[in-house]
């Protein structure tokens, strides 16, 4: 039997294995395939879903992120995590982070936004999910970098390269030469989003448990 405070987290690329907080209670489980969140749901308190299967096998549904979200906590963020989230936050499974807000408000739509290919031996990404390219893009604009305009090019451009393909070499070459360089070294410093969604979503969670164990002391 789980205790109250136990916590599922369906994690791949998106959360590394050094932001996998070694905590009491927390079970890390490889992304989640059709079925695995309702069976979690039997077993723990609390699930944060991140990271699911693409393409070589099934996802979890929604119909199976609804069900869950009424027997137990839910949470989603940064990749499947985020869509199923924001699919079903009417219905109680909590949306966290950017990527998540994106869904929500039809900036994007698609689990097409957050695929990447993996490597299956260590489990991390070996391309570039597109809302990554619109999460640099972005930052770029702020900074003067580029024009609005070319970061919407550049956006639409980048997902027309099959996504299992798209490397950032990829994505930089279809910048304006003036900018490639610094859209390179502010894709390496802060470019992935759907890690640092990741990494909010985990603590956030936590820090929601640490609260609510406090407040049942």
């Amino acid at each position: 039997m789980a205790s109250s405070g136990s916590l599922a987290v369906f994690c791949g690329p998106s959360l590394a294995p050094e932001d996998r907080l070694p905590v009491a209670e927390v079970s890390y489980l490889p992304p989640a395939a059709r079925g695995d969140i309702e069976r979690a749901a039997a077993s723990f308190d609390n699930l944060l879903l991140i990271d699911g299967v693409f393409h070589h096998d099934l996802a979890p549904s929604p119909k199976e992120c609804y069900k869950a979200a009424q027997r137990v906590c839910c949470f989603g963020a940064a990749s499947l995590g985020a869509l199923r989230a924001a699919e079903c936050a009417p219905y109680g499974f909590a949306p966290l982070g950017i990527i998540a807000r994106w869904y929500i408000c039809e900036v994007i739509d698609g689990d097409d936004e957050v695929a990447v290919a993996v490597d299956p031996r260590t489990q991390s990404a070996l391309s570039v999910p597109s809302v990554n390219v619109r999460f640099v893009a972005r930052l770029a604009v702020r900074r003067g970098i580029i024009s609005c305009s070319e970061a919407g090019r550049l956006v639409a451009q980048a997902r027309e390269v099959y996504y299992a393909d798209r490397t950032w070499e990829d994505v930089l070459a279809l910048a304006p030469a003036k900018a490639r360089a610094a859209l390179g070294a502010l894709a390496a410093r802060r470019g992935d989003l759907k890690r640092l969604d990741a990494r909010f979503a985990l603590n956030s969670v936590l820090r929601a448990l640490a609260r609510r164990e406090h407040a049942h002391a």
